[in-house]
């Protein structure tokens, strides 16, 4: 998800970089508004779930968008609503993952990269429990990884195709909804 994430904003800086015109204090606030609906939308959302597929449900906004957003008028009205709602809906659908029952967070944060850096250092002392630390050191690393890869991607996709690079995201987000899709299947998950 980190991957999909920085896509995620380093093509909307781009794309906004060449149609973005009003001021910053208007952004934040149709950004802020725009994530208070989708957090407020999720919580509906979640509350209302009927089977185990509610978090595919909470990602079909985010995909559907980066879907249509490259066929979309360049207009930061339309790009930066749609966005902030579906990527809100995304981080409250994730929220409270966890990787073998260390919580993490879908965003590149600091949590994320002090988590990495603690675990390695115990590792490296050799104090406590090594398996652990090791284990911790490298599923936080795979965390912080994924958001420089995803990095990378990303400004190297939008140097040679432009405004359709997030249709990567689309694909990633395929892919995540039919895995999960396969897995709540698999092992039966009602809710």
């Amino acid at each position: 998800m980190s991957f999909v994430i920085c896509t995620i904003i380093a093509w909307l800086l781009h794309r906004l970089g060449i149609s973005f015109s009003w001021s910053l204090t208007g952004r934040t606030v149709v950004c802020t508004i725009t994530c208070c609906v989708a957090f407020q939308s999720y919580s509906f959302l979640k509350d209302h779930r009927k089977n185990a597929y509610w978090r595919v449900y909470g990602l079909l906004p985010l995909c559907v968008m980066t879907a249509i957003l490259p066929f979309l008028p360049s207009n930061a009205l339309i790009e930066l609503p749609i966005i902030a709602f579906s990527a809100g809906i995304m981080m409250k659908t994730f929220t409270g993952s966890q990787i073998e029952n260390h919580p993490f967070v879908i965003f590149m944060t600091s949590g994320n990269y002090r988590r990495m850096l603690t675990a390695l250092y115990y590792a490296i002392q050799g104090s406590g429990d090594q398996r652990e630390y090791r284990r911790q050191a490298v599923n936080y690393s795979f965390i912080v990884g994924s958001f420089v890869v995803g990095a990378i991607v990303s400004a190297v996709l939008m140097h040679f195709v432009h405004l359709k690079s997030i249709w990567v995201i689309t694909l990633s987000l395929i892919t995540i909804m039919v895995y999960y899709s396969s897995e709540v299947k698999r092992l039966g998950l009602k809710e």
